[in-house]
């Protein structure tokens, strides 16, 4: 369980950096709480790990105190690369955090002006991926590339599609938001600003919120109302993120 009160450091981690399982292990249970881990080759969870090697990867991190633990596609949306491309990396990592008992999957906008992907195109996209997620039974967390209302948006019209019936997912929060601090400050969006957008995501579904150091988190507390609130309920999660991996 998270800490809460003011000046408390939040729970949680994040992995984004080349190491072995032993060691992502070593600082989680350093770092007991939510657990964030960057899907790759040269990480402690990766797409060509066999099923034997999954549930290896599932117990040591559980017992380590991962809770949850959240994968984080290798992919961005919006990659310079074809929409089968991935479509298909977003659908390995899907099956990725069933084999390690992963619930979400955090899913970033790269940011570079969407790469050419015109809004419906890639509002399409996701829609397809939710679709995926709500298969595998996880919980697709879509992180800002920049303001968190292009997020928002996005969630909006999922609902709306889901509304309609066609959006095939068993419930509309299959789909979250996580909110990277870090990337909406650099947008020159204020905290009070993107938390109106993500407090409003929390009423639909649990948020992520990373891309913040534990003095960033502790300011937060201080100074937005229902954040605290929100944290204590655990409709927001928490990953503190190393000052080297602020925008990831």
């Amino acid at each position: 369980m998270q800490a809460t009160g003011a000046g408390a450091a939040p729970a949680g981690t994040v992995l984004d950096e080349a190491q072995d399982l032993a060691a992502a292990v070593a600082r989680v249970a350093a770092h007991p709480g939510p657990a964030e881990i960057t899907i790759g080759a040269d990480r402690p969870v990766g797409s060509r790990m066999g099923s034997v090697v999954r549930r290896h990867a599932k117990q040591q991190l559980s017992a380590a105190g991962a809770d949850p633990l959240l994968l984080r596609a290798p992919v961005a949306v919006d990659d310079d690369i074809p929409d089968e491309g991935v479509i298909a990396a977003v659908d390995d990592a899907l099956d990725l955090c069933r084999g390690v008992g992963a619930g979400m999957l955090v899913l970033a906008l790269g940011g570079v002006a969407h790469r050419g992907r015109q809004r419906q195109r890639l509002f399409s996209m996701l829609a397809a991926l939710a679709e995926a997620a709500s298969d595998r039974g996880v919980r697709l967390m879509v992180q800002n590339a920049t303001e968190v209302d292009e997020v928002g948006m996005l969630l909006v019209l999922l609902d709306r599609e889901f509304e309609q019936g066609t959006l095939e997912v068993t419930s509309p929060d299959v789909t979250s938001l996580a909110w990277d601090v870090s990337r909406s400050r650099a947008a020159g969006q204020s905290d009070e600003d993107a938390w109106a957008v993500v407090r409003r995501a929390a009423r639909r579904a649990p948020v992520l919120v990373r891309g913040l150091r534990a003095a960033d988190d502790d300011a937060l507390l201080g100074e937005l109302p229902e954040y605290r609130e929100c944290r204590a309920a655990g409709s927001v999660l928490t990953v503190p993120t190393p000052d080297s991996q602020m925008i990831k």
